[in-house]
């Protein structure tokens, strides 16, 4: 039944003293997948589990440079990517207006059966640490109510929170990204945005190499053939040496 197997999250185990536990967490948004999402069955939502005196608890959300090791110490994934949302306002003085706003990796529009309507999605070049590049990609309602669907928005500047973006897709209809209930008007490159919030949230420290700020989530991928267990069990082994490092 692929819509029971794509709500399977992947579980990581943080050890506590001698307290470890790795347990399965139902992600109840993922019992019907978002729209146009490519492989439902075999993409999961990464949580971290770990027992705290007895008790146990699952979160959702990592640090970036966490995200970074568990991609890059894992095989058991075709693609991983790192993802959030954020209310920011859009526009400049009266006319700006607080709006949904997809903040994430390159890899997040692979998941997806998604080719962009005009232009094109950001790429890893512009996604990379540490300040990324200011480009943006429209979603289709935000495109069409606020641009009357212009054939000449690529290239137009636009301005997100504190940064001022340029536009170079629009993604199509019916693409929502994880968000199904409230979709992004606009889509920048986490590292971007993340050498924006850094500034406030961290000091003397590098945002992309810090252990200490959790702000986005991560989703993957298994390569055909690998199971959820062993997909589990790689992540454990990739968390605990990343712990380690």
């Amino acid at each position: 039944r692929p819509g029971f197997t794509a709500a399977v999250v992947l579980t990581l185990a943080l050890g506590i003293g001698a307290n470890t536990a790795i347990f399965s967490v139902v992600d109840r948004l993922l019992f019907r997948p978002p729209p146009l999402l490519r492989d439902p069955a075999l993409t999961h939502r990464i949580y971290l589990a770990r027992t705290d005196r007895g008790k146990e608890f699952a979160g959702s959300y990592i640090q970036y440079a966490r995200y970074r090791d568990l991609t890059d110490w894992t095989s058991s994934f075709a693609r991983t990517a790192m993802f959030t949302a954020r209310r920011l306002a859009i526009g400049i003085g009266p006319e700006s207006r607080e709006r949904q706003v997809g903040i994430v990796t390159a890899g997040f529009f692979s998941f997806f059966d998604a080719p962009p309507v005009l232009g094109r999605y950001f790429g890893p070049a512009e996604d990379s640490v540490p300040v990324g590049t200011p480009v943006a990609v429209l979603g289709y309602g935000y495109w069409q109510t606020a641009y009357g669907g212009r054939q000449d928005v690529l290239g137009a500047r636009i301005q997100v929170g504190a940064t001022t973006y340029t536009i170079i897709g629009v993604a199509p209809r019916g693409f929502v990204g994880l968000w199904p209930g409230s979709p992004p008007a606009v889509y920048v490159p986490m590292t971007v945005y993340g050498a924006e919030l850094a500034g406030n949230m961290l000091h003397r420290e590098e945002w992309w190499t810090s252990y200490h700020w959790t702000w986005a989530e991560m989703i993957a991928a298994r390569k055909p053939g690998v199971s959820v267990p062993a997909a589990d069990a790689d992540l454990s082994a990739a968390y605990l040496k990343s712990y380690e490092a």
